[in-house]
């Protein structure tokens, strides 16, 4: 987190740079089953959905985040991440969804690599290695990547989703689950470029960048 927050304010995370390919959204256009058969919009569905934490507390997955971090895509309600959409995470988007709900491949790919082993989850910046996630690689998208995180454990598995599959826009390929940095159930996506030979790349290491994504 250090690293990020030493990078977050140089310009080329604030560009604007969209990504070149187009991807369909995460997640189903209703909530047809988000742990649960439902008639309920995504919307008052996050307005009806309580968490409870650790300490016990109770809340809906809309309630406690600041007016200027909530808004809508799609019919559904997201949020901006002051604490980790930071540097080369900034155009994150969190999909507020139940637990349960169906994680839908964003456009036509391959899986490079996932993780679906971990069943913790907080508030705090000590889990977040235990998220459960999966990066797509999509070739015909100009070689951008979709990263997929908080999955439920063992919901990529379950598929018998292996790594170097194919993949299909709209196929479902795991489920939402608490696991990892979290205070409450969400889908944390994102669309990446490989930024490794872009010398005005602040990070060290593998560089990558996040685009603000279109939608198809």
């Amino acid at each position: 987190m250090d690293e990020l927050q030493a990078v977050a304010n140089h310009p080329i995370w604030h560009d604007g740079e969209e990504s070149r390919g187009q991807y369909g959204y995460p997640v189903p256009a209703t909530p047809w089953k988000a742990g649960r058969w439902t008639w309920r919009n995504w919307k008052d569905l996050a307005a009806r959905t309580v968490v409870v934490n650790d300490k016990g507390e109770r809340y809906a997955l809309i309630e406690g985040i600041p007016e200027g971090e909530l808004y809508e895509r799609n019919g559904i309600w997201c949020a901006k991440s002051p604490q980790s959409h930071l540097g080369p995470f900034l155009h994150a988007i969190d999909f507020l969804v139940p637990d349960g709900t169906p994680v839908l491949a964003a456009q036509n790919g391959t899986v490079k690599r996932f993780y679906d082993g971990d069943n913790e989850w907080g508030d705090g910046p000590r889990f977040r290695d235990k998220v459960n996630f999966m990066d797509i690689e999509h070739a015909c998208q100009y070689g951008e990547v979709t990263e997929y995180c908080h999955l439920a454990k063992g919901s990529v598995t379950a598929l018998g989703i292996k790594w170097g599959d194919s993949v299909k826009k709209g196929q479902v390929i795991g489920m939402v689950g608490k696991t990892g940095w979290t205070d409450r159930d969400h889908l944390h996506f994102v669309v990446f470029r490989n930024d490794d030979h872009n010398s005005d790349n602040p990070l060290e290491g593998t560089k990558f960048k996040s685009l603000r994504v279109r939608f198809l």
